[in-house]
């Protein structure tokens, strides 16, 4: 029977070592968060429209900002 790996503590990474969504861009469009949330454009939409998930316009294009998305998922947990 195989036996199990010892993990020390001093192994286990700190949260401020787990980068989340460290390759995505600063900016990102509402299809591109829903794509990384897995969740549709319409649930995006939804958070966006009842204030949970910050955002800001260009034009009339909706953007959502890295540090946006990082407070969104925080506050979800």
């Amino acid at each position: 029977m195989p036996e199990g790996k010892v993990v020390y503590i001093t192994e286990v990474p700190k949260s401020d070592e787990v980068k989340l969504f460290e390759h995505e861009p600063d900016v990102m469009t509402k299809q591109q968060v829903a794509d990384l949330l897995g969740v549709t454009l319409k649930t995006i939409s939804r958070e966006i429209q009842r204030g949970r998930l910050e955002c800001f316009h260009v034009g009339t294009r909706v953007r959502i900002t890295k540090i946006a998305l990082l407070k969104y998922v925080e506050e979800q947990e």
